[in-house]
């Protein structure tokens, strides 16, 4: 992965792009410059949260950093293929996982596989994707930052998609479509995650 200074020049340049294109030029649609600039400047708002997202991938601060300004740069020299009306964080949580799983394909190393038996378990009634009665005074009661610790000691595979829907308030449509996984894995994975994070607040394994 490239350094973070070259990261920052790259998206300075794609930037430069966007709102430096000749002001007298008849071909040039000035209000789609603006919306270009406004989206431009969105983009680049929401980086503190592909922070938070890439961190949550890698476990790793400085790797969570160069993550995410790859993803900016990416997203900032294509936000052409961004369809207005649509969400845009979620736009770019999936693209921030794309570059991910390339900096893994290109080290060697795959993303961790999760059992089958862990992925199916009891069946999950509907009733039951909400948080219950005990659930939440579990996590009323609960320390935020025994939370926080608790939380980083799920699978990634549970512990991501928790956070897409839980922290980032994503919808499991959204989530779905940032991991490539049917709907009905997001639903599977978040309950599972949140009833182990449950059972470790109470004091179970």
């Amino acid at each position: 992965m490239a350094t973070l200074a070259s990261q920052e020049m790259t998206v300075r340049v794609a930037w430069a792009a966007v709102v430096s294109a000749p002001a007298q030029s008849p071909a040039v649609d000035e209000n789609k410059l603006d919306e270009e600039s406004n989206l431009a400047a969105q983009i680049v708002e929401l980086r503190p949260r592909l922070v938070r997202f890439a961190y949550s991938l890698t476990r790793d601060r400085e790797a969570a950093e160069d993550l995410a300004q790859e993803a900016i740069a990416r997203a900032l020299t294509s936000q052409w293929r961004f369809q207005p009306g649509t969400n845009l964080k979620a736009w770019l949580f999936r693209i921030l996982r794309n570059v991910h799983l390339n900096v893994l394909r290109a080290s060697g190393t795959h993303p961790p596989l999760v059992s089958i038996e862990e992925l199916v378990g009891e069946p999950i009634a509907l009733h039951e994707i909400g948080h219950n009665p005990v659930e939440a005074r579990v996590i009323e009661r609960a320390d935020l930052r025994r939370i926080a610790d608790i939380y980083r000691t799920l699978p990634s595979a549970f512990a991501i998609p928790l956070f897409l829907t839980a922290v980032e308030e994503l919808s499991y449509a959204e989530a779905a479509a940032i991991l490539d996984v049917p709907v009905g894995t997001v639903m599977s994975r978040v309950y599972r995650g949140r009833r182990l994070l449950i059972s470790r607040l109470a004091g179970g394994k």
